[in-house]
């Protein structure tokens, strides 16, 4: 059996870096020991439109007098009936005190434009989701080395069966030999998983390969035990997108199948590049490029990259997260990126060939008891239309 080289991405817990209600569950509330709870019914407004009420409880009582409500700069907000209305675009913190106990901050985004509705949950008692392994190839079209890579996975996920348990993405991050790249992106995601040069396969920003000698059985094998792991825990994700102009607003829902502490991500995407391998064969599949990441929105902290914090979901309740992108931007400072670092100025983007991936990640537990990030679902959908949760 041929040996895999494993490799961990960065996933040292930083809890200063987390968001809000990240961390260790509070302990349960007795006489003594009562926890002060701030909560809203909405995360997510459209400026000046949408009300959000705040709810303050302490243990199981729902306080309504003498309760101060403050926000990140500790400065008094006055609620009337604890209702706000975002007066403009933007993230707002909150916090409330009540005699000796404070609350934990809560955060509410607003945007600008009408916030898309959540797709149709068909079955809102269940938390049995499909799960999905999301794999990225570290790559670019002057390795080649790279072929035997993409001929592995190409081969892994010609069955169906394996096809359906992953979404496989490419990241182009770098040059050999300057041979230009239309596919290259500036970024450090390869750094933060710890590529061991070109090509590197990375298993839910958890584990990295390079090796791609490894029969087809192992391939699979490597994915199925990844799929396995996250089968019965893997949350659901439900995305509404919206292209108006060059302007594209995703609202991303996560459904929790367990108790938990989650971050979303997306990736944009885009399909047919056409580029010689080198190295490579004549095959079309070789040569026409599909799932090049163009745009990473999950970046946070120091260099991490497993998304933004939706806080602590409990099972069966749902978080949203708004990505709120401008094409033209993106495209415009990836095409000069492109030409600066990788010899190649990008084309002109085809809507058609455009799509979004978007993942979920939670913490998990390695065997000496250490905290670390893994993807735990993903999904790729469209970049103007519904997908709703799909279930097992």
């Amino acid at each position: 059996m041929a040996a895999v080289m494993l490799f961990s991405c960065q996933g040292t817990i930083d809890p200063s870096q987390d968001g809000p209600g990240d961390g260790p569950d509070p302990v349960d509330p007795t006489p003594e020991n009562l926890t002060l709870k701030l909560v809203s019914d909405r995360n997510l407004l459209q400026a000046n439109v949408d009300v959000a009420t705040l709810t303050v409880t302490l243990g199981d009582e729902v306080i309504t007098e003498d309760v101060t409500i403050y926000d990140g700069d500790f400065k008094v907000v006055d609620l009337k009936d604890f209702k706000f209305v975002a007066p403009a675009a933007g993230d707002y913190v909150f916090w409330a005190s009540y005699g000796t106990y404070n609350s934990e901050e809560i955060s509410i985004r607003a945007i600008d434009v009408p916030i898309p509705e959540t797709p149709a949950d068909s079955k809102p008692e269940s938390t049995s989701f499909k799960a999905r392994v999301l794999m990225t190839e570290f790559t670019t079209v002057g390795c080649t080395a790279c072929p035997g890579m993409k001929t592995l996975v190409h081969n892994a996920l010609e069955d169906v069966a394996y096809a359906d348990k992953v979404v496989l993405t490419a990241c182009h991050p770098g040059l050999i030999n300057s041979i230009p790249d239309p596919c290259y992106l500036h970024t450090t995601y390869d750094d933060f998983c710890r590529t061991n040069g070109y090509p590197t396969m990375n298993m839910d920003m958890y584990y990295s390969f390079s090796n791609y000698t490894i029969a087809v059985s192992e391939m699979k094998g490597m994915i199925d035990d990844f799929y396995a792991s996250k089968e019965t825990v893997a949350a659901g994700i439900a995305v509404n997108s919206s292209v108006d102009g060059e302007k594209l607003l995703i609202k991303a829902t996560v459904k929790a199948a367990e108790d938990g502490n989650y971050r979303v991500g997306a990736f944009l995407v885009e399909d047919g590049i056409d580029a010689v391998q080198h190295g490579g064969t004549a095959k079309d599949w070789m040569n026409t490029h599909d799932g090049v990441i163009r745009y990473i929105d999950s970046k946070y902290g120091k260099d991490q990259y497993f998304g933004h914090s939706v806080g602590k979901v409990e099972k069966g309740r749902t978080a949203d997260y708004v990505f709120d992108w401008d094409l033209d931007v993106i495209w415009s400072e990836g095409a000069l990126k492109g030409e600066q670092y990788g010899n190649y100025y990008w084309d002109e983007f085809v809507m058609d060939n455009l799509h979004l991936v978007v993942f979920v990640s939670t913490l998990g537990v390695d065997d000496k008891g250490n905290q670390f990030y893994y993807v735990n679902n993903v999904i790729d959908c469209p970049v103007n239309g519904m997908t709703p949760y799909e279930y097992r």
